[in-house]
């Protein structure tokens, strides 16, 4: 069944918990592939990612309500920054969620495929994602987020723990970076 975000704060509302189990399910397939794919950016554990998949939403079913999430995408991206953050705070060696490393995968084999008959177009991607790569990793997250995941920048505020007007310039500075990068504007 598809629903609709408005749909989901109508029915959430409501606070009766074999709805609240409903309404969870409902989330959990509808944004697992998200939470997934955004936690592989996190951590390049697959399993571990769907164990915090799973204690996300574990949490929540263990709520009486959930009215105070207005919107459960942003609350479950979030979450998942959040616990991958937890989780490595509580490793031995203390890693700070703004040190990690955001993944984009650069397998050369996968470019070949797609871009076999233009040598020129793989040699541009390549260098693209260098670029990407080179990038902090707010930046990073912030493109991942936006374009790929076509999520505002007052979602992505609320994701990162920012100020939309920070991801809107984060933004800005990686795409000039990106724009020089291919010469499409001189360096200032």
């Amino acid at each position: 069944m598809e629903f609709e975000e408005k749909d989901l704060a109508a029915k959430v509302f409501h606070g009766k918990k074999d709805k609240l189990l409903y309404i969870l399910e409902l989330s959990y397939k509808k944004y697992y592939n998200l939470l997934y794919n955004y936690g592989l950016k996190l951590t390049n554990d697959s399993e571990l990612v769907q164990d915090f998949i799973q204690e996300i939403f574990t949490k929540l079913c263990k709520r009486e309500n959930i009215d105070n999430i207005s919107n459960i995408k942003i609350y479950l991206l979030r979450a998942m920054r959040n616990i991958i953050y937890d989780y490595y705070a509580a490793q031995k060696d203390i890693v700070s969620i703004d040190d990690m490393e955001f993944l984009i995968p650069d397998d050369a084999e996968v470019f070949k495929t797609f871009f076999s008959k233009n040598d020129e177009e793989l040699q541009k991607y390549q260098t693209l994602l260098q670029t990407i790569n080179s990038l902090p990793n707010q930046q990073k997250q912030i493109l991942y987020l936006f374009y790929i995941k076509g999520l505002t920048h007052k979602e992505i505020s609320e994701v990162l723990d920012i100020n939309p007007q920070s991801s809107m310039n984060s933004l800005a500075k990686s795409i000039r970076k990106l724009r020089i990068q291919f010469g499409q504007i001189s360096e200032k």
